[in-house]
């Protein structure tokens, strides 16, 4: 009997399967919701965000530094918890990865560029324990896309080549990272869009 031509399916979350955690947006609508200037947060977090995606602070640690430079008339609970509420999950989109991966006897896994705190909150409110087999996420492995090795690490975890799995992400640039290390990548503009790709690559969608 012959090979499986793919055994595992990776995906990214943010623009994938919700929207992002915390991003440009994100941290520009908390500026406007607690009347804070984007430049001035920009700037500090410019310093600070690589070391948070990374796992070398926790969320909490990084909006002290980021929007608590100065005296605030709000909490850091209240940016926290605003920041928490603006992650919202794609139930079609999560439906449509898992039912890829049971048709197809596929195993699922996720990449993923998020930090402490914003990761345990979206884990819980997308329902992504339900249905990612293993989930490799920056902060816990102080790597992030675009290292190579964090989706080296992903290889690892399933004992697989990359010649055998699809990776799926939003951002054009990681696509063609992995398409360089020998995954079968392209970018999720849509769902209908990523279902016809899925169904070219010879899966039942």
């Amino acid at each position: 009997m012959a090979e499986p031509r793919f055994r595992v399916l990776y995906s990214d979350i943010g623009g994938v399967l919700g929207t992002n955690g915390w991003d440009t947006n994100t941290r520009h609508d908390v500026c406007v919701k607690f009347g804070v200037s984007p430049d001035e947060i920009d700037k500090r977090h410019a310093l600070m965000f690589d070391s948070y995606e990374r796992g070398f602070m926790k969320f909490e640690e990084y909006l002290q530094w980021v929007f608590f430079g100065s005296p605030r008339t709000f909490s850091l609970e209240q940016v926290r918890d605003y920041a928490f509420t603006a992650s919202v999950p794609w139930p079609q989109n999560i439906a449509h990865f898992h039912q890829v991966k049971q048709a197809n006897g596929l195993k699922f896994g996720l990449i993923s560029n998020e930090g402490q705190g914003i990761t345990e909150y979206r884990m819980n409110a997308f329902g992504l324990r339900e249905v990612a087999d293993f989930i490799v996420i920056s902060h816990c492995v102080h790597m992030r896309k675009p290292d190579k090795q964090i989706w080296q690490l992903a290889l690892d975890l399933a004992q697989v080549t990359p010649e055998q799995c699809i990776y799926v992400d939003d951002r054009e640039m990681f696509v063609n990272v992995a398409a360089k290390m020998g995954f079968t990548a392209f970018q999720h503009v849509d769902l209908d869009s990523t279902r016809e790709k899925f169904a070219r690559l010879g899966l039942v969608v």
